[in-house]
């Protein structure tokens, strides 16, 4: 299980403290519902394209209670996953005989690539990938061409939105804490320095979440990806996935990406804080 972040050490990474996971367990373990596109989506969809010319997004929202998608657009489409294949990393790590909580609790919540790679490595590379997509389901995600650029790994929004659903639904009491703890605790500054609040946390700053962020680059596009569990009991998945043309400014893609997150405000439910 992840090591507990007390209040003090909350308030020094300033990171958000949520009531007991133990709660967050979902029912929906069958298949979701088709995706419809709604005016919210088109217009967060069209906060990432009028940004840059050339940007796209795939964007996924599922409603775990009632194991239905609330909207989504071009959500099969394929993405450098960047930092969230380290879900998959994680799942298939806990499912080992061996696992090492702290490291994992690290890779999460601060998006260590250092952690990342040596998972990677030590349990098979895209063997990890193909794992996964056979135990949880997945349709479109595929193992990196090039061997240990764990970060381009393609997978789509949909993808995504079923590796939440089978971290609430499907895992052991136990995982599915250790998870969404680190998750949950995420400091505004990841490992490398990179401010990892774009998005979710900053577009639905009045929402509890739990986030696993993506950012980084392929030879030709900037990736930028925003994904998690939102409000009251983590009921639903936000997952938006963003590519850029190679000469587009962090600034502008975080900005667009947390722009389009707000633009999702109104399918959220109501205000979940205290």
């Amino acid at each position: 299980m992840a090591p507990v972040v007390t209040a003090a050490l909350a308030v020094a990474l300033g990171v958000a403290l949520w009531p007991s996971r133990d709660a967050w367990a979902s029912s929906c373990t069958g298949e979701i519902s088709p995706s419809r596109q709604s005016a919210e989506v088109k217009d967060a969809a069209r906060a990432i394209q009028s940004a840059a010319r050339g940007a796209s997004a795939g964007i996924a929202m599922v409603d775990l209670t009632g194991c239905t998608d609330v909207a989504g657009a071009n959500a099969s489409a394929l993405f450098p996953s960047a930092s969230v294949v380290k879900l998959l990393i994680a799942l298939d790590a806990l499912a080992g005989k061996e696992s090492d909580p702290a490291g994992l609790e690290r890779m999460l919540s601060l998006s260590d690539d250092k952690v990342a790679s040596e998972l990677w490595t030590a349990n098979g590379g895209a063997a990890i990938v193909r794992r996964m997509n056979e135990r949880i389901g997945l349709q479109h995600t595929r193992p990196p061409a090039r061997a240990g650029r764990w970060g381009e790994t393609l997978t789509s929004a949909a993808d995504v939105a079923r590796i939440y659903q089978h971290i609430s639904a499907k895992l052991p009491k136990e995982r599915r804490i250790a998870l969404t703890d680190a998750l949950s605790s995420a400091p505004r500054t990841a490992a490398d320095g990179f401010d990892q609040y774009f998005g979710i946390p900053s577009g639905l700053s009045d929402r509890e979440w739990a986030i696993k962020q993506g950012w980084g680059s392929t030879d030709d596009r900037v990736v930028l990806n925003t994904t998690g569990m939102v409000g009251g009991k983590h009921k639903y998945v936000v997952v938006v996935l963003t590519s850029w043309p190679k000469n587009t400014s962090w600034p502008t893609a975080t900005k667009a990406v947390t722009k389009a997150v707000s633009e999702l405000h109104g399918l959220v439910g109501s205000t979940s804080l205290p």
